[in-house]
């Protein structure tokens, strides 16, 4: 009973990382057309480095033991919809992007312990958190009901999405002390010198693989309407609608989450080949086919998530997401 209550706990908390990630960009975008320039508010885009500081050993470790500090901080992006001066919304957006990334950023680092199955749970309700937040997109014509441009008038639940984030938050701050304390004890018996130093060697593609999939889940992946809207040209559009073909792109992603467990497979280079051969359909072949293939690259990318946070849980967090998120503002941009 516990376990489940957790899991829902850390499930929504991960729907709020989807949830203020993907609101940032829309927040930020307001200002360059409003002010019909650069206006400067675009350097919150940068919110999302704050893993960068636990690179500082005593903050890592405060952040381990209480991650409750972290999870407070990710609901201001939800929160900020009560701010009602755009600077103000987007400075919420940003601390709870901060934040949302710190959080992650600990579970990965906190839950590595080998054969507890802890760090897997956290990777399921991540993989959770953006499953509902694509469900929900579905049914709301692309709109997260509780992101901050949303409100009671144009059919937001901004109240409930807090009031439900905070009941997340109340489990994360009250869970038993002694398994906290049972991880650290397990931890200090983990791995071997030798072991831990060829993990460690290999931060830098850790980082660039977790900046990569971040990217192609958000991009992609984050509503069910955009592979459908890429692979068909012209006005109106006579593609797939979100509802319900919305529903294959939930359904290759819950598939490709479930085939992450098959590491071999997931990461097995005839995978990789058909995968790039979805992506080059989903780019260069226009209606029907091409959405198949996006369907194909939406199993394939779910897949390697797990091995992919799995590396990076065994990385050094500050310098593994400085690298990987940087690489993700880094195709972010460039994707504008």
């Amino acid at each position: 009973m516990h376990a489940t209550r957790h899991f829902v706990a850390d499930a929504y908390l991960a729907f709020v990382f989807w949830t203020v990630l993907t609101s940032l960009g829309l927040c930020i975008w307001y200002f360059p057309l409003w002010h019909m320039g650069i206006s400067g508010y675009e350097v919150a885009l940068f919110a999302d480095m704050a893993p960068v500081l636990l690179g500082i050993p005593a903050l890592r470790r405060l952040l381990r033991r209480h991650r409750g500090i972290s999870a407070a901080l990710s609901l201001a992006g939800i929160a900020a919809y009560a701010a009602a001066r755009p600077e103000r919304r987007l400075l919420g957006v940003a601390v709870g992007t901060a934040g949302a990334m710190l959080a992650l950023a600990s579970a990965l680092y906190e839950d590595r312990v080998a054969g507890s199955g802890r760090l897997d749970r956290a990777i399921q309700a991540w993989e959770a958190g953006l499953l509902l937040s694509v469900a929900l997109r579905m049914f709301f014509q692309t709109n997260n009901p509780v992101w901050p441009t949303m409100n009671a008038a144009n059919g937001g639940w901004n109240k409930t999405g807090v009031a439900l984030a905070l009941l997340a938050l109340a489990d994360v701050v009250t869970r038993r002390s002694d398994e906290q304390a049972e991880a650290r004890a397990a931890k200090r018996a983990d791995l071997p010198a030798s072991a831990s130093s060829q993990r460690r060697a290999a931060w830098m593609p850790a980082g660039l693989g977790f900046g990569a999939l971040l990217f192609a889940l958000h991009s992609l992946y984050s509503d069910s309407a955009i592979v459908g809207r890429w692979a068909w040209d012209g006005y109106p559009a006579t593609g797939p609608a979100p509802v319900p073909w919305g529903g294959l792109v939930l359904t290759a992603l819950a598939a490709g989450f479930s085939a992450g467990h098959r590491v071999e497979l997931a990461t097995g280079m005839l995978w990789w080949g058909v995968a790039s051969a979805g992506a080059c359909a989903l780019t260069l072949v226009p209606g029907w086919a091409g959405f198949a293939g996006g369907l194909v690259l939406a199993a394939y990318v779910a897949s390697v998530a797990r091995s992919i946070l799995h590396a990076v849980a065994r990385s050094p967090p500050g310098r593994t997401f400085l690298v990987g998120v940087m690489w993700y503002n880094v195709l972010v941009l460039a994707h504008v």
